[in-house]
């Protein structure tokens, strides 16, 4: 092709294309089709697009394709010159196995093969298949867990679980499509079950839980109250038990219990003041003998609205606020619980 062949038109001249410049147009119009196609069957094959990005596997091990590692930085920092310019470009990042310290949520998932040291292609944000290890069949979401590639699955609180594959044991490492950089609204309406004390703390408990949902069949008998949703989220395991790491806690009881603290309440209860500043006491106080206020856990049947939030190491906590009944006692007969009846003047 002549180089006049691509020669602009100037304002006034008559229109006359060379055969070498119309051919240069059918040519790139077959590219641009060529690499919509391409796009279609391959979103990765072009790294600066549908949020592909170059990472540097900083591992010891290969990372084989649909596996994920923890992002760890870039390759290139913001310097002086030709290095300022890189990194305002297209700089790579770095990644590694997650540890302990990594956030459970910042990770890239391999879209080709990633040799140890070397570069490749990874899915930062959107769409993308990824192996993952299912612990839960009604689990929704996934994160990254320390020393490990592969995704597991968790009820809520991670990167959302578009679909994943069905058949198996219900658990085990399962294809999956996942979608990168959309948090989940990590919110669920449970019913709680029969709570259990945590063992060396006072006044807390962790409580078993269901997810619920209100009962539409006017035919009945649970009518417009919540019942527990068949294969739903909860905090059993894959075997079938309680998984201690998805029973949740209540705020409250996080907030309002500390009996390591002097003059700030009594048995471990905050905000009651001594008893002797309660309206109504008698001057001699504190008396003999005196009641004690206790609180007491949720009982079970209660419905409340679970939000998945992450502890400083990064891993998921079921948490519920509800307000806990106070019991009293009289710790000197064998701690018997008194029952207080509001009884009203007839006319």
């Amino acid at each position: 092709m002549s180089g006049d062949a691509l020669r602009k038109v100037r304002t006034g001249e008559p229109l006359r294309i060379p055969a070498a410049a119309y051919n240069a147009f059918v040519d790139a119009a077959i590219a641009n089709r060529a690499s919509e196609r391409n796009a279609i069957a391959d979103p990765g094959r072009d790294p600066t697009q549908r949020g592909v990005v170059l990472v540097r596997n900083d591992s010891p091990d290969d990372l084989p394709a649909h596996h994920a590692l923890a992002i760890t930085g870039v390759l290139v920092e913001p310097g002086e010159d030709d290095q300022e310019r890189t990194f305002q470009g297209r700089t790579p990042l770095t990644a590694e196995v997650a540890t302990e310290d990594s956030p459970a949520l910042s990770f890239v998932v391999a879209i080709e093969p990633i040799r140890a040291g070397e570069i490749g292609r990874c899915v930062l944000h959107g769409i993308t298949a990824a192996r993952i290890t299912v612990q839960n069949e009604a689990d929704e979401t996934c994160e990254l867990k320390a020393e490990e590639t592969l995704l597991a699955s968790t009820p809520l609180g991670g990167v959302p679980i578009l679909w994943k594959e069905e058949g198996g044991e219900g658990g085990g490492e399962k294809w999956a499509v996942i979608e990168l950089g959309r948090p989940s609204l990590a919110r669920v309406t449970a019913v709680l079950g029969e709570a259990q004390p945590i063992p060396g703390e006072s006044n807390r408990w962790r409580y078993p839980w269901a997810e619920a949902r209100i009962d539409g069949d006017a035919g009945s008998a649970d009518y417009l109250r919540h019942v527990e949703v068949p294969e739903g989220l909860s905090s059993r395991g894959q075997g079938g038990g309680e998984d201690p790491a998805r029973m949740a806690i209540n705020r409250f009881e996080a907030h309002h219990c500390d009996e390591s603290v002097p003059g700030e309440g009594f048995e471990g209860l905050l905000g009651l003041g001594p008893v002797c500043d309660l309206p109504g006491v008698l001057p001699d106080c504190p008396p003999a003998r005196s009641l004690e206020p206790r609180l007491a856990p949720v009982p079970p049947g209660v419905t409340v609205q679970l939000t998945c939030e992450r502890d400083t190491k990064g891993q998921p906590v079921w948490v519920f606020e509800a307000m806990s009944c106070v019991e009293i006692a009289d710790p000197d007969d064998g701690d018997r619980k008194l029952n207080i009846i509001a009884a009203g003047g007839g006319g």
